[in-house]
């Protein structure tokens, strides 16, 4: 079995991993918006199954042309397939739990899995995680409930709390696993993986729900929504290769403001005092880990922590 290899984060990566991790979040939200249009008139299992041949070709067609094409056996690499596995159970836990309970309940008990990727960090990475950050990931925790306003009812939803729950510890358990995949397989081969799986659960949910005619308009939405998502986990696979996990992971909450701009733009739904408040609460808690990762950085090193930051050459 190949060892796990933790190589160290350096300045650079951070800085990738953090904004590659706000991508993300602009290409989902664009997906979703896409996805919920098509959505009105298709069931899920069908939407994800369209989508997912659309999002498969296109990689396989971007590995071909960028001449990675050779690489695609890498998919069956365990940790590769281990990520996959994490994906298409995040997505089968999520949608199953959506179908139970309102969206804001699903949305806010989700959105701590940056809380479970920042303590799991400390004993699988070794990674240190001062007060500062462990407060920052607070404070973007609190402003995305003061976006989504749970009632609670969510929290009292019984098995499908704990289906949001257990998809909340398989998300964190993949992004984790990102970080160890071996640097030599090409970010498009785990892409390729991501898109084959969920496609497949897609797939798998079709003879359970049933199938209805897409029109081209369905087409057309469904393959812009493959083109945004292929990027948006090129991008999140990314984020979180080569980084410290538990400093890039908050900026996961940005997805709630881009929500919210797709809500004003495509569908006129304009947020209240309460989501402002949220939105200004995220952004300050990611400015201030900018500032914080900028202030470290700019700090005179020991001949340690060089030793640390200067892969060998």
């Amino acid at each position: 079995m190949t060892p796990l290899v933790h190589v160290a984060a350096t300045p650079d990566a951070n800085r990738r991993g953090m904004f590659a991790m706000l991508g993300a979040m602009a290409f989902f939200v664009t997906n979703d918006t896409l996805v919920k249009i098509a959505a009105k008139d298709l069931p899920s299992g069908q939407l994800i199954a369209i989508r997912g041949a659309f999002a498969t070709t296109l990689v396989l067609c971007w590995l071909a042309a960028s001449g990675q094409i050779r690489f695609v056996n890498r998919v069956l690499s365990p940790l590769v397939l281990g990520r996959a596995l994490s994906e298409g159970t995040v997505a089968f836990l999520f949608i199953t739990a959506l179908a139970q309970m309102p969206i804001g309940e699903v949305t806010a008990i989700s959105l701590i899995t940056p809380l479970v990727i920042t303590a799991l960090s400390v004993p699988l990475l070794g990674e240190k995680v001062g007060w500062r950050r462990a407060l920052a990931v607070v404070a973007g925790f609190i402003g995305m409930l003061f976006v989504v306003k749970p009632t609670g009812a969510g929290f009292n939803a019984g098995h499908a709390t704990i289906l949001v729950l257990l998809s909340v510890v398989f998300c964190a358990f993949r992004d984790l696993i990102t970080r160890f995949i071996d640097p030599t397989i090409p970010t498009l081969a785990i892409t390729l993986s991501t898109c084959l799986a969920v496609g497949l659960f897609g797939a798998a949910a079709v003879p359970l729900q049933g199938w209805i005619v897409p029109t081209w308009q369905h087409i057309g939405l469904l393959a812009a929504a493959s083109v945004v998502l292929v990027i948006g986990n090129f991008c999140m696979i990314q984020a979180f290769r080569g980084v410290e996990v538990s400093l890039v992971s908050p900026f996961r909450y940005s997805v709630m403001i881009w929500a919210l701009l797709s809500g004003i733009v495509v569908f006129g739904e304009w947020p209240d005092w309460a989501s402002w408040v949220g939105m200004a609460i995220i952004m300050a808690a990611g400015l201030y880990t900018l500032q914080r990762e900028a202030t470290r950085l700019s700090r005179p090193i020991s001949a340690a922590e060089a030793t640390v930051r200067t892969p060998p050459s």
